[in-house]
């Protein structure tokens, strides 16, 4: 698996409308004056409430703005408290041609339902790997993922003729090893005394495997390349595929994983399919759901979290509203879903507001504290980082 994979949305359309009013859940709700934390309102208020980001305290850089609308109300609807693994998106570099981590992370549930394949690697800066298809066999390697571009010939299936069909493959792709297979080629040879040219066959070993869409192919032995090994699952079940679970469990940090299998892929500006798994933590969030008349967007705020909101004093009042609804039939839906998948790590910083509530304005590119900032900034700056989940 390779390539990109532009950024997609956990946002779902409303059909309603309102009589011109373009944000009548927020023109109805009477806020309160008093603003609090996620964790806060869980110890104060039961779920669900709607509420409404303190936005003015949030500052984002000019280049890389919030992927969501947070001056739209929230509906909090639902807490969930697990563990999860931490990873860092590894994409390949388009210069260079080698694989390298970027800043983009994610989290992945311990409940997530689908699967990796762990790698030989404890980072993508980690060059440990085999130079040639024949150093796999004589290590017994039993599956493999290819760093630089392969030449492999698939096996027709008409088994009764000599019809191979020659393939590359892109950097990123995993194969199965099943063994090695002596085949014969022809090999155009010619004369330097006769000045002739004929056609000599000659025995090749092939390394016989499978591809990721199941298709027998040929690999010469004598090919060169980079390709790091598959490890087994350490759950001794002779299995390759691993889950998030049995890898909180039982994997020490960090390591290079592939995916192989799940819903969604996560909200990433490219994707490769592999990632460096950082560590592993338990973290309690709040899932919520943007209130919005062109869609709704779902994520989660981590109750750590130090955004403010303030409250509707009115929720209840506000369940009748079509809007408001529709979003709790989604959340009833969709939240124990969303709350099982790979999830993007959005990060930004966020002004410490003075209990005046004063307005704060946007960081200059010159007096940018960076993401995240560094601890003499954010004393400077009077700034924090925090994420959202989505």
């Amino acid at each position: 698996m390779s390539g990109s994979s532009h950024a997609r949305t956990n946002s779902y359309r409303a059909n309603s409308t309102t009589n011109g009013d373009t944000n009548p859940e927020q023109s109805r709700a009477q806020w309160s004056t008093q603003s609090f934390t996620a964790e806060e309102i869980l110890q104060q208020f039961n779920l669900p409430q709607i509420v409404k980001c303190n936005q003015q305290a949030i500052l984002v850089k000019r280049d890389l703005p919030l992927p969501i609308n947070l001056a739209q109300p929230i509906l909090l609807y639902e807490k969930k408290t697990i563990r999860k693994l931490l990873a860092r998106n590894v994409v390949n570099d388009p210069v260079t041609q080698h694989y390298t981590e970027n800043d983009e992370t994610i989290v992945i549930p311990a409940d997530y339902e689908g699967l990796f394949l762990r790698l030989q690697s404890r980072t993508a800066k980690d060059h440990t790997c085999h130079r040639t298809i024949e150093s796999l066999a004589k290590h017994g390697v039993k599956a493999f993922l290819n760093l630089s571009k392969l030449t492999a010939f698939q096996v027709g299936r008409n088994h009764t003729t000599n019809d191979y069909i020659k393939t590359d493959y892109t950097p990123g792709n995993v194969f199965l090893i099943e063994k090695v297979f002596l085949g014969t080629a022809r090999v155009k040879t010619e004369s330097k005394v006769l000045h002739m040219k004929s056609n000599s066959i000659q025995q090749i070993q092939y390394l016989k495997c499978k591809d990721e869409k199941d298709t027998d192919i040929l690999i010469p032995m004598s090919q060169p390349g980079e390709f790091i090994e598959a490890l087994p699952s350490p759950l001794g079940n002779g299995r390759l595929s691993v889950n998030a679970e049995s890898l909180i469990a039982t994997q020490k940090f960090p390591i290079v994983v592939r995916f192989i299998s799940g819903r969604n892929r996560p909200r990433l500006t490219s994707f490769s399919g592999l990632f460096t798994l950082l560590d592993s933590f338990e973290e309690t969030t709040v899932f919520g759901c943007i209130l919005d008349l062109h869609g709704f967007t779902m994520l989660e705020i981590p109750v750590s979290s130090p955004l403010t909101f303030q409250l509707a004093l009115n929720t209840t009042d506000l369940y009748p509203h079509p809007v408001v609804k529709k979003a709790l039939r989604l959340c009833d839906m969709k939240a124990h879903i969303f709350l099982r998948e790979l999830k993007y790590k959005f990060k930004f910083a966020q002004r410490i507001l003075q209990k005046s509530g004063r307005r704060m304005t946007p960081i200059d590119d010159e007096n940018d504290p960076g993401d995240p900032p560094s601890a003499a900034n954010s004393a400077r700056f009077g700034v924090t980082t925090t994420y959202i989940y989505l």
